[in-house]
């Protein structure tokens, strides 16, 4: 009799973990999309005027390599889970597209632009 009540038990318990894994899994890309949203918007709210204001200076050089050399100091910071640092590129390139499309940050590349016209036509 213990073997059909261990049998029982085991059978219970894998409907279980079935319905879990059932219920968990579609959920898993929703869940890993609000992840990345949030660390998305961290790597673009932890810059600091003076970060923002050196990316905007490396973007109108064409310097991308110490661009993300800026985000990568904060990544760090904001990545919530581990899978993240596989996909870090992604996630940079997520935030450089946020950040440019931020109105202050326009502003600066803007300044960036028009300093370096008129130092061209000086």
């Amino acid at each position: 009799m213990r073997i059909i009540g261990w049998v029982g038990t085991a059978a219970a318990v894998a409907i279980v973990v079935g319905v879990v894994v059932t219920w968990v899994a579609p959920n898993f890309d929703e869940a890993q999309a609000t992840t990345d949203r949030q660390t998305i918007d961290c790597l673009t709210s932890h810059l600091s005027h003076e970060d923002r204001a050196s990316i905007a200076r490396f973007a109108d050089k064409n310097d991308f390599d110490s661009l993300w050399q800026v985000f990568d100091r904060v990544f760090p910071d904001c990545a919530v889970r581990g899978d993240q640092r596989d996909r870090k590129a992604q996630l940079e390139a997520a935030a450089w597209r946020n950040l440019s499309s931020d109105r202050e940050f326009m502003r600066m590349r803007e300044a960036n632009a028009a300093l370096a016209a008129s130092g061209a036509a000086h």
